[in-house]
């Protein structure tokens, strides 16, 4: 399950989709299981962490010294990050429907492979991450947010949405990824609450999982790195199509 969420977490195939179709079909482990959820989104924070390492503090570096790139990027993570956070806390107690749902599920993965889908074929390159200008960074929190719906990819759909807007490929994908910090730390976060106040138990298997995540994702970034840049979503777009069929059939 740790790499399951690893690799999915970044790959633009849904993770938390993929998470509750391994928990339907191959009975691993409750939906409500708070301690795995708080490990496997630690381990796929800390695998972001340690990929961007040197962005990271040359971001920080710029912001301190007064360098306007890296203080525009922060004002992007940050405005871009609120949309998920509000709608993450309206529906977070109703999203379990969702997550036992699996024709919902079915449903949302084909959502994933039509956005990714147009995402390849209409983008544009006109702007860097780093001068896109607010409105596109809303616009990417918009589609981070809707992601958290299981099915529907958080990297995919930002990532296309980033596309459609004009940003280039490349820093899109770092942007994308550097966006994820706040979205995976506040769900962190939240699940961690409720471990803290002593009404979960995190043993050997929750931080088995959160390692296998750890390492899983961070060989997933630089895996779609690689795919972003040669120009082949399409694969996943095919790939979550097929997978969101059958589990509507099935």
């Amino acid at each position: 399950m740790g790499v399951v969420q690893g690799l999915t977490e970044f790959l633009p195939v849904s993770s938390s989709g993929h998470l509750a179709l391994s928990r339907q079909f191959l009975g691993a482990g409750s939906a409500t299981d708070v301690g795995f959820e708080v490990a496997v989104h630690a381990g796929t924070l800390l695998s972001v962490l340690i990929f961007f390492r040197k962005k990271i503090i040359s971001i920080f570096q710029e912001a301190i010294s007064g360098i306007s790139d890296g203080r525009r990027l922060i004002w992007y993570i940050f405005i871009g990050s609120i949309p998920a956070g509000v709608f993450g806390l309206l529906i977070k107690d109703r999203i379990e429907i969702f997550i036992n749902s699996t024709t919902l599920v079915g449903l949302a993965l084909c959502f994933t492979a039509a956005i990714l889908f147009i995402g390849e074929k209409y983008g544009r390159e006109i702007v860097s991450a780093g001068t896109m200008g607010s409105k596109r960074s809303i616009l990417i929190g918009f589609a981070q947010a809707v992601a958290i719906f299981p099915g529907v990819s958080r990297s995919g759909a930002t990532i296309a949405v980033s596309m459609l807007t004009g940003v280039n490929k490349a820093t899109a994908v770092e942007y994308v990824f550097l966006l994820s910090l706040p979205a995976v730390g506040g769900a962190t976060l939240l699940t961690a609450m409720d471990w803290v106040s002593g009404s979960v138990v995190v043993g050997a298997e929750h931080l088995a999982g959160g390692i296998t995540a750890a390492v899983s994702g961070y060989l997933a970034i630089a895996l779609i790195l690689k795919i972003v840049a040669s120009g082949k979503l399409y694969y996943f777009a095919i790939y979550c199509l097929i997978l969101g069929v059958t589990v509507i059939v099935l």
